[in-house]
């Protein structure tokens, strides 16, 4: 018989437990919160839009990029198992609110009341992140990618000094710095060199990754998921299942929504990158609600312990 995790661990104060709590619920929150305010917008203009995305384009806007803007602090914040999961989550943190600041480029023929909004593109019949937009965009991002700068260098001297004790980080925890590192580096430099395609293409590339780092997180649950007692009763076995299912249509949806942009290269239409968006939405709801009920009575995710093989 596997051993079973204490299910009130006595390393977790009780404040340091509800703010996990809180961050777990605060990601479904988000969530639902984009989820209401497109249902919202789509019930008042009696359209469905090409993609969630698009939303950015109307009274959406403010709860599109406040709610990206939380899930990444909270996905920063919350800390997963010690290695890739804590630093794949770190690095989804990073980049999703470049999928706000940088918005998706539209034809404004296409969204609802988008010929009546201030905006313009130089080919009318081109998809663009109108010329209006640009400075925003460059006022965000150079905010952003300055506080990143100082968030690393932060962590690369949390690094130097753990190791001049004689307690240097896991060698996964070392990738994942590097590997967030590695990110920074290269959006910065595709920020400063090559601003016309950063426009063009930095919230298609944001969101793919995003979602891409959060299959792998959600696998790496399915995985890792080891007896414990959660706030309801499934068993390890229905976790590992759920997780696994959970990853599987997130990532057959991400690889529908990519093929079906690069065959059309549209999202007017049959608004089909909608609903794949709108799957991809509900997913994560789903995936945090899961992470909430079984580790209710954790802070941080329990590790595998020895006696329980990993499959």
């Amino acid at each position: 018989m596997s051993a079973q995790i204490d299910p009130r661990p006595t390393d977790s104060p009780d404040s340091a437990l509800d703010t996990y709590r809180a961050l777990r619920v605060g990601m479904v929150g988000a969530g639902l919160l984009l989820l209401v305010a497109v249902a919202v917008e789509v019930a008042r203009v009696d359209e469905i839009p090409g993609s969630i995305s698009a939303t950015f384009y109307s009274p959406v806007r403010g709860v599109f990029v406040a709610s990206l803007l939380a899930v990444g602090l909270a996905l920063v914040a919350i800390k997963g198992r010690p290695g890739w999961e804590d630093g794949l989550l770190n690095v989804a943190g990073a980049l999703v609110p470049l999928v706000g600041f940088v918005p998706t480029p539209v034809t404004l023929s296409t969204i609802p009341g988008g010929t009546e909004l201030p905006l313009t593109c130089p080919d009318p019949d081109e998809a663009c992140v109108p010329t209006e937009l640009a400075p925003d965009v460059a006022n965000n991002v150079t905010a952003y990618l300055l506080l990143g700068a100082a968030g690393l260098a932060f962590v690369w001297v949390r690094l130097a000094r753990a190791r001049q004790r004689g307690e240097a980080w896991r060698p996964r925890t070392r990738n994942a710095v590097l590997a967030a590192t590695g990110v920074w580096t290269a959006f910065g430099g595709w920020f400063l060199l090559g601003r016309a395609s950063f426009l063009e293409w930095a919230h298609y590339t944001s969101a793919i990754s995003f979602f891409v780092l959060l299959i792998v997180v959600v696998f790496i649950n399915g995985r890792r998921a080891v007896p414990t007692v959660g706030m309801l009763g499934p068993t390890t076995a229905d976790y590992r299942r759920r997780y696994y299912a959970v990853a599987l249509a997130m990532a057959g949806a991400v690889v529908a929504g990519v093929v079906t942009f690069l065959v059309t290269g549209e999202q007017s239409g049959f608004p089909l990158v909608f609903w794949l968006e709108l799957v991809l939405l509900v997913l994560y709801i789903v995936f945090w609600a899961m992470q909430t009920v079984e580790h209710w009575f954790h802070a941080i995710p329990p590790e595998v312990p020895q006696t329980t093989p990993v499959p």
